[in-house]
């Protein structure tokens, strides 16, 4: 699977449009070239099993950013699957210390609260939730709780705006849609600065809603959530898709009233200044 992978970015990263990108240099150089610079990240660092030199095959192959557990627990820690949560194993904190000396982002989107506490007193680096959203505005596993924000932020991270079928929704819009997402921007610049948000819409292409309810179980997605009752949609309206996300998002801010500056801090800026202090 690993060489599949390199093979696979290997190909990519030789066609005219992509571009495989190692640092933010070679971000802003795809960039001002017209072309796609295509991170290679991975949610989960369960395929490392217990062995802490595939962090540095994986980081060879060109990821550079990677979750610590994605729902279910793994040998670095909990996911949010879990009933009783763990935190980050000893081989966890060793895992830590290896990406952070390799200048990987380590991502912790999909782990438990405690995993997620762990691994931000634990990382040298800041630490990025990549998407995910205010457990304050939508009461779900899947959410982050203030504590777990605002200590992420304290050790220089940013929290991703997620927007997914049926994740980020809120009290005011329970039928997930672009203004429920919104109401977690809100929220989150009210409680940790508008520098420190940013969007991971975290959308794909198709049927994604019933790709969830295909993979319910495979991919734990049930047990990660609340069980607050929400209409059930078949897409987010107003980010049906990549290609729908930035742009209504920014249109979005526009109409509400947002600044230039803000904008781009929100859609990109604030995690270049962030990955300058991870990527090495």
């Amino acid at each position: 699977i690993i060489a599949d992978l390199g093979m696979r970015f290997c190909d990519l990263a030789h066609q005219d449009y992509v571009f495989l990108a190692h640092s933010v240099n070679d971000i802003r150089a795809a960039h001002a070239t017209g072309r796609i610079a295509l991170i290679a990240g991975l949610e989960a660092a369960t395929m490392i099993e217990n062995e802490l030199d595939r962090i540095d095959i994986l980081y060879g192959l060109g990821v550079r950013q990677m979750g610590i557990a994605y729902s279910e627990a793994n040998s670095l820690g909990s996911g949010l699957k879990e009933a009783r949560d763990g935190g980050l194993t000893a081989f966890g904190i060793a895992a830590v210390e290896r990406m952070n000396r390799l200048g990987m982002a380590i991502d912790i989107s999909h782990s438990s609260d405690l995993t997620c506490l762990d691994v931000i007193q634990h990382s040298t680096a800041p630490v990025l939730i990549t998407h995910a959203g205010a457990r304050a505005v939508w009461n779900s596993r899947r959410m982050k709780p203030d504590e777990v924000i605002v200590a992420c932020v304290e050790r220089g991270g940013l929290i991703g705006i997620e927007a997914a079928p049926h994740t980020t929704m809120s009290a005011a819009h329970p039928k997930h849609s672009l203004d429920s997402v919104m109401d977690h921007f809100t929220y989150l610049a009210g409680l940790v600065g508008i520098e420190n948000v940013a969007f991971g819409p975290d959308t794909l292409f198709g049927d994604h809603a019933g790709l969830h309810t295909a993979f319910a179980g495979a991919m734990s997605i049930s047990a990660a959530r609340s069980g607050d009752d929400h209409p059930t949609v078949e897409y987010v309206d107003g980010l049906e898709n990549p290609a729908e996300c930035f742009y209504n998002i920014v249109s979005w801010l526009v109409t509400h009233g947002y600044s230039d500056d803000e904008i781009t801090a929100v859609t990109g800026a604030n995690v270049l200044r962030v990955l300058e202090q991870v990527w090495i």
